[in-house]
This record gives structure tokens, C-alpha cells and sequence, in this order.
């Protein structure tokens, strides 16, 4: 798992120990942690959003400090808008974006949860939850 911010590497799953479904472990020298809606980490197994931590880890965005500051935290912290689960072996599992997340009265609601719901009900073969703008909601 990676991304451009992250120069390229993350996590990989060791060859001798591959867990289907997860993005692995953290690479030597990087930090990861899950953190939730007020930006304080989550316990181990509770989903969140990723952060990254490391050497690997840009320094900003050329030019453009607005972005860097909504990314970067002053600690280094990158924020991946990955919304991840992070296991008590220290396997990672992404699980959704948080740009997909959906405010529904005040509550965060991800597609995907709605999505692995409905799947497992008799009938349904494929689903997909979308968000529709509502001036009551």
C-alpha cells in the first residue's frame, strides 16, 4: 500500500505471512495509526482514518501550503483519507474513503457499510449506496 505523498511505500504484506484483504504491516522506520472524527487515535480493530508517519512521508505540496496544512498535521502526520481498521497483529485493512462518507442527520455513513449490509440479504446480487442531496437531512 501506497501513495504519491508516500513515496511510494506504506505497508506490505510479508510473502511468508500474506493476509488476504489487508494492505499488511508498516514498512521498517514508518508509523501508522488510525485516528477518529476528533483526530485522537482509535483503539486497535475500531475504524478510522489512516495516518502515516515516516521518512517516506512528503514534506507539502509544492506551493501550496492550504493543502499541505489540510493534510499534514504539525507532528508529520499524513492523513491518506483512507478509512482503515488497524488489527491487534498490526495488519491493516482499508475499508473505505473517507471522501465517500455520506452525512446523513449529523451521522458519518459509508456506502460501504450500507453496501456489505444489503449484499447479504436474500435477492440482492450487486448494490451501491450514493448519496442524494436532501434539504432535511
Amino acid at each position: 500500500y501506497g501513495m504519491t505523498e508516500t513515496a511510494p511505500v506504506v505497508s506490505v504484506n510479508p510473502f511468508q505471512n500474506i493476509q488476504v484483504g489487508t494492505i499488511g504491516i508498516p514498512v521498517p522506520s514508518t508509523l501508522c495509526k488510525v485516528i477518529g472524527d476528533d483526530g485522537q487515535e482509535v483503539p486497535l480493530g475500531e475504524r478510522g482514518e489512516l495516518c502515516v508517519k515516516g521518512p517516506q512521508v512528503m514534506k507539502g505540496y509544492w506551493q501550496r501550503q492550504e493543502a499541505t496544512d489540510e493534510i499534514l498535521d504539525a507532528d508529520g502526520w499524513l492523513k491518506t483519507g483512507d478509512i482503515a481498521i488497524i488489527q491487534e497483529d498490526g495488519y491493516m485493512r482499508i475499508v473505505d474513503r473517507k471522501k465517500d462518507m455520506i452525512l446523513v442527520s449529523g451521522f458519518n455513513v459509508y456506502p460501504n457499510e450500507l453496501e456489505d449490509v444489503l449484499a447479504t440479504l436474500p435477492g440482492v446480487l450487486q448494490c451501491a449506496a450514493i448519496g442524494i442531496p436532501d434539504e432535511k437531512s
